[in-house]
């Protein structure tokens, strides 16, 4: 099958936004085993649409186009296809039925504006946005079946997941998924995870890796093609992909973080529910981030009790109850002073466990003694009340607080797996 993107928006062509949903897109085609062959962006232009449509539709068999379906002038992407199948837009009624359930539900105020959502080419079918109040559409054009979609992050992936799939599935009569086991790798660069799985392809030949650095995590992919014979014997791909996965468990060590692709403040929060504890954090480098990386997750609420932004020494002490003499003596970025800010976000919580971290993010405020890069994590719970320092190479301000953040995370999980490794 040959299979096309096509992205629409004079913001893509001005880089005014990144276009992530081209990305999403590859991803969640290649896991249904559909390889994408080329992508392509067009500006909000009713003729270059139309041709660009033309073009692909005696190139392709799928594509998946995004954007251009909203209520406004340069919203145009449902004219271009009508132009580019040579039929008329019409009023769907389907579409318009959808819109207005949606807005009801919202208690959004209707305007006739929105109807132009509801205008699509009369031989398409409409497609239901549970997210928004554009509807998507698909259609056949020559040899290729397009399937349009909203260009919103959030509502392209909602509708791509609860209807696209199964659809593309349905029309080219696709019965399984690619078979894939997912790992979160931390602690170790992309090319020693590749170097430490050297030998992968010649073990387990109808398998393949893939690898995807979403810093300061590399995520690690173990994939079964649904074209290889022995895929049709579930019970044994099953089996080969349980011995695959102990493999690169054997290989990887501690570094891995989670066996199914977890997060980092995933797989911390699953540890501390299981145990019915709850965590509390005190940042100063990290000016909140690893409070944003938990609550991220679902059900957070269950085991997140506090988070204190102590920026300043005098909100560490006037706060946490660092000691004036601490920061005197040793400074803000110390294991000492770690220790206390963690110590004092576990007292003012009541929580069982409390991290902490005090550094120097960068690109300024280094030293010989404390560069750039240095961070003093502390833990306190229970049985535990201890600080790490760790430096990272890297001059740039952003990485340095993911790392500093992913790494505190790290201490608490491996604590919460193995408590006598870090007491």
């Amino acid at each position: 099958m040959i299979a096309h993107i096509l992205s629409t928006g004079d913001e893509l062509l001005q880089g005014q936004i990144i276009d992530t949903n081209s990305g999403f897109l590859c991803n969640g085609l290649k896991e249904m085993g559909i390889q994408v062959q080329k992508m392509t962006s067009v500006g909000d232009d009713v003729e270059s649409m139309a041709s660009a449509i033309q073009e692909i539709s005696v190139q392709a068999d799928l594509c998946l186009v995004t954007g251009g379906l909203g209520p406004t002038g340069d919203d145009l992407t449902a004219l271009a296809c009508s132009k580019a199948a040579e039929v008329r837009l019409e009023l769907d009624k389907d579409a318009l039925a959808s819109m207005h359930a949606y807005f009801k539900q919202k208690g959004f105020q209707w305007s006739r504006a929105n109807e132009k959502q509801a205008m699509l080419p009369v031989t398409s079918t409409m497609i239901v946005n549970h997210s928004g109040t554009a509807p998507g559409f698909y259609i056949k054009i020559n040899t290729c079946l397009f399937v349009f979609m909203p260009g919103v992050p959030s509502e392209m992936k909602m509708m791509f997941e609860q209807e696209i799939k199964a659809l593309v599935k349905q029309k080219f009569g696709l019965d399984q998924d690619i078979l894939i086991q997912r790992f979160t790798i931390f602690g170790l660069p992309e090319s020693m995870v590749g170097s430490k799985l050297k030998g992968f392809e010649r073990k387990f030949p109808y398998m393949q890796l893939g690898f995807r650095v979403d810093f300061p995590v590399i995520e690690v992919k173990i994939m079964v093609k649904p074209s290889h014979a022995s895929f049709q014997d579930r019970d044994n791909t099953d089996s080969d992909m349980a011995r695959a996965k102990h493999w690169v468990m054997e290989q990887l060590g501690d570094k891995v973080v989670s066996a199914c692709g977890s997060s980092m403040a995933r797989e911390v929060g699953d540890l501390l529910t299981r145990a019915g504890q709850t965590l509390a954090v005190a940042e100063s480098c990290t000016g909140g981030l690893i409070a944003h990386m938990i609550t991220n997750e679902p059900g957070s609420s269950d085991y997140f009790l506090f988070s204190g932004v102590t920026y300043s020494n005098a909100a560490k002490i006037n706060i946490l109850n660092v000691q004036e003499e601490t920061l005197v003596k040793y400074g803000a970025v110390h294991e000492q002073t770690a220790i206390e800010m963690a110590r004092g976000a576990r007292r003012i919580s009541g929580a069982d466990f409390a991290v902490s971290t005090t550094g120097i993010a960068g690109p300024g405020g280094g030293s010989v003694d404390k560069p750039v890069g240095m961070v003093c994590i502390g833990l306190a719970g229970p049985s535990v009340s201890m600080a790490r320092t760790c430096q990272f190479l890297l001059n740039d301000r952003d990485k340095n607080k993911k790392i500093f953040a992913a790494t505190a995370l790290d201490l608490l999980r491996r604590h919460l797996i193995s408590p006598g490794e870090t007491a």
